[in-house]
């Protein structure tokens, strides 16, 4: 805006200087002179002030209220260019551009050019209300993304940590009951200290058959944590899935035979697979163990497995009372039973 009013004042001062001097020479009033251009459009205004603030003439849209004081004007008579804010009468805020007239140091008038600044103010206040209204959105959103990444971020620790939880309550409460079982036949023991060892044999079984129970567990929370910081040691090798199968139905037959519960397998001959051979043998003995455990007396068990491309199958099915359709979604986390009133029946 300001190189604007200089060019405009440049552009008017000469003229207007001629003017004035062309009216002293003739020794007529300095009144009624052309001050600016023909067409003021765009708000421009102009006016010639004499020393003390007095107006010599001015274009009919300036307003006297908002053209500079006389401090200014004397000012820019003493030789300087200056801007000045000033106000209208109607409270416009308005930018006015003193130039003083004449040649060396005698400067006798001086030109204002001036032009309301509302639309600057305006667009800057409308520019200020968007940036104000666009960056407090713009922080809403990055605050509301950054919660939800962090919440994002943050789930898998949070779940980790329920696991971990979970891991700890349900690994406290599998081994509370043989501690307790060992507890209670150690103390029959301690009560009957001075029989025999063989008038207490079933005591003596019994924690024996809880260390055991005991030993297996930990074996496999040990497995659980080794596989949640992926330190499993897997012996991967190609074995014979139908022998390892085979192998462990007819161990498990020991349990079912007692419950009259009848074992069989169906396999295609050899069923090679690349897998460990350990822990494929441990899967195997699980699903008949649950299969047997859960079944009524004088049910059948079958296991089926099949090729299935390049792929083994392996199916152990009961006759039991199967899952509850509630149940099925946690089947699979670890020492999860869909029947609580069972989960210490071995």
């Amino acid at each position: 805006m300001n190189s604007d009013l200089v060019a405009r004042a440049e552009r008017e001062s000469q003229p207007v200087a001629q003017r004035l001097l062309q009216r002293i020479r003739e020794g007529g009033q300095l009144t009624g002179i052309k001050i600016g251009p023909d067409f003021t459009a765009g708000g421009y205004f102009y006016a010639v002030a004499a020393q003390g603030g007095t107006i010599i003439g001015s274009t009919p849209n300036a307003d006297p209220a908002g053209l500079a004081g006389s401090k200014e004007i004397d000012d820019a008579l003493a030789g300087n260019s200056t801007f000045v804010d000033t106000t209208s009468s109607e409270g416009e805020q308005l930018r006015v551009h003193l130039v003083p007239l004449g040649r060396g140091q005698d400067h006798r008038f001086v030109l204002e050019v001036g032009r309301s600044t509302e639309p600057e103010r305006k667009a800057l206040r409308g520019l200020l209300l968007i940036l104000a209204v666009g960056g407090g959105a713009g922080i809403l959103l990055a605050l509301g993304a950054g919660f939800w990444l962090a919440g994002r971020a943050l789930r898998p620790i949070q779940n980790a940590m329920d696991r971990q939880r979970g891991f700890v309550a349900d690994a406290s409460h599998e081994l509370r009951t043989p501690l307790s079982l060992i507890r209670a036949n150690a103390e029959i023991l301690e009560r009957h200290r001075e029989q025999p060892v063989s008038a207490n044999i079933g005591s003596v079984g019994d924690i024996i058959g809880e260390t055991d129970r005991l030993s297996a567990l930990v074996g496999q929370m040990l497995t659980l944590a080794q596989a949640d910081s992926d330190t499993a040691a897997f012996s991967m090798a190609t074995v014979d899935f139908s022998a390892i199968a085979q192998d462990a139905a007819r161990q498990m037959r020991l349990l079912a035979e007692p419950k009259g519960i009848s074992l069989d397998l169906d396999a295609d001959g050899p069923l090679t697979v690349s897998g460990d051979a350990t822990r494929l043998r441990e899967l195997v003995t699980i699903l008949i163990d649950n299969a047997i455990k859960y079944s009524d007396p004088g049910t059948a068990v079958r296991v089926d497995l099949k090729r299935n491309g390049s792929s083994a199958e392996l199916r152990v099915v009961d006759e039991g009372r199967g899952i509850e359709p509630g149940a099925l979604p946690r089947i699979f986390d670890r020492f999860f039973r869909a029947d609580k009133a069972r989960s210490r029946e071995m």
